[in-house]
């Protein structure tokens, strides 16, 4: 799992806008459970965008915030901290999803932002355990950020403005192979106008399309659905 040291400072200003239509399907997707008897997953939960998502589209649910590297975990806790409601509910998980003392049973999970750094044998094992712990009524969204190893053209990916400083950051990806991209990541911090701070990342990321994951899951026993760049998943209803 590669490091977001520099990225998590900067995560929430540049993904809050930027995933705004993708946190609206998963909050769809997840008010039409009609159960959650069970825990919510939040796979590589980061700094808590997408589990205030779970915890808004279900007010009743406990939720597990599984998060593996410490930077994007302490901005976690800081979120989960300052909201009464999410202290109540959300428990956090310092390690990997592959490795975290999940309940045999789950009533949802989602995979935002995460399933890039995910081999395809980690893929694997991840819907081998989704099929083996979700619920009959329950569900798994997987986002499919990147979905073929391809180049791409560095693109400013936000802009955000807090107080007198202005955020930019800026995305670039190199093919490595058929399966793997290397992300390069820029962000930069101007105050009135004045650079006073840039940094930069660099990620490799697994490529995986929607019916790549649809057909791994079939063969772990979950059946599902794409809609533009969401997975959905379902545990297989035996025939007969």
């Amino acid at each position: 799992m590669c490091s977001y040291a520099v990225t998590a400072q900067f995560y929430d200003a540049m993904a809050s806008e930027q995933h705004r239509a993708v946190d609206a399907q998963i909050a769809e997707v997840l008010e039409g459970l009609r159960k959650t008897d069970h825990p919510v997953v939040d796979i590589g939960a980061g700094t808590g965008l997408t589990t205030r998502v779970i915890a808004g589209a279900l007010p009743e649910a406990e939720i597990l915030a599984v998060e593996p590297d410490p930077a994007m975990r302490s901005a976690l806790m800081a979120r989960v901290w300052s909201d009464t409601d999410l202290r109540r509910r959300v428990s956090i998980l310092p390690m990997s999803v592959l490795d975290a003392p999940l309940p045999p049973v789950i009533s949802a999970a989602v995979a935002s932002a995460t399933i890039v750094h995910f081999s395809p044998r980690e893929r694997e094992q991840l819907l081998e355990m989704l099929s083996a712990r979700l619920s009959r009524a329950g569900c798994a969204v997987v986002e499919i950020q990147c979905p073929a190893a391809d180049d791409v053209p560095e693109l400013c990916v936000g802009t955000a403005q807090v107080g007198r400083v202005t955020y930019q950051g800026w995305a670039s990806a190199q093919r490595i192979d058929d399966s793997r991209q290397r992300w390069r990541v820029r962000y930069r911090a101007e105050l009135d106008g004045v650079e006073i701070d840039r940094q930069c990342a660099e990620y490799v990321c697994w490529a995986a399309s929607a019916e790549t994951v649809l057909s791994e899951a079939q063969a772990a026993g979950l059946s599902g659905y794409s809609s533009e760049n969401m997975v959905v998943l379902h545990k297989t209803t035996p025939a007969g």
